[in-house]
């Protein structure tokens, strides 16, 4: 029979190297999602902000293509990935499209106008908002187009 210390040691040794193969094989799954989580809220906060840049300071024909440019891209991931956070790329797109309604309602297009509205209101229900009714969408239009 081994002395109480050598046994004591070698428990200690067992107990932490199982530790470390359990934490490595569940940290690679968290630390994982994690990643693509952050890579997925950075890769379309930047997008959706560049796109409002591009609304405040450029003209129509510009800020419709940085919008439309955002929503592509925001249909090709949901397509090609997991989103890891559906609400609030749900909010960026009805952001976009309420954007889209200002630039509609300023080039007198009532047709997309109508439309646009329709989308951020579905994108909006999409992202389980409360406020989904035409009069909180045209608030939001207003909004944005007192600061264009």
């Amino acid at each position: 029979m081994r002395p109480l210390p050598i046994r004591l040691g070698l428990a200690l040794v067992v107990g932490l190297g199982a530790g470390i193969l359990i934490g490595m094989a569940y940290a690679k799954h968290t630390v994982g999602r994690g990643y693509d989580m952050m890579s997925q809220w950075a890769a379309v906060g930047t997008y959706e902000q560049l796109a409002d840049f591009q609304c405040q300071y450029a003209d129509e024909p510009h800020a419709r293509a940085a919008l439309s440019a955002f929503l592509s891209f925001v249909e090709k991931l949901r397509a090609a990935y997991h989103i890891s956070d559906p609400k609030a790329l749900e909010i960026s797109v009805a952001r976009a499209y309420v954007r889209m309604a200002v630039l509609d309602r300023h080039a007198g297009n009532a047709d997309g106008y109508q439309s646009d509205l329709s989308r951020a209101q579905d994108a909006l229900r999409a992202a389980g908002s409360a406020h989904t009714s035409v009069e909180d969408v045209e608030r939001s239009v207003n909004q944005l187009d007192s600061r264009r």
